[in-house]
């Protein structure tokens, strides 16, 4: 089945949210999980770009993240958005080594959705 191409390029808050449920790949074409939540920062549109989280599921895969069920993967992570998935600018090696799973300092302040 071919995949749509989409090129994310987000411009309001909703668009971020469009990323909930979506599957997550490294670079190398391995499944890393699914978005389950997504972190807005606070402030204005043009502000908060690049400073999203989405709380990622990685399923069976969590022994990647040390056990751990809860992965915060920032946006600078993400190179790309299709119809059907999230693609990674990492590895699956480097996707273990990324230390997601420490909540990042602040989120706790960001809008949930």
């Amino acid at each position: 089945m071919a995949t749509t191409m989409t090129m994310w390029s987000p411009t309001t808050h909703a668009d971020y949210d469009l990323l909930k449920g979506k599957d997550v790949y490294s670079v190398d074409g391995e499944k890393v999980g699914t978005i389950k939540q997504v972190f807005h920062p606070a402030g204005d549109f043009a502000a908060a770009r690049g400073r999203h989280y989405f709380l990622l599921d990685p399923g069976l895969l969590k022994e990647w993240f040390g056990g751990f069920d809860k992965v915060y993967l920032p946006e600078s992570a993400i190179t790309n958005v299709t119809a059907d998935r999230v693609d990674l600018a990492f590895t699956k090696d480097q996707v273990k080594t990324q230390g997601w799973t420490t909540e990042p300092v602040g989120v706790a302040t960001y809008r949930r959705s």
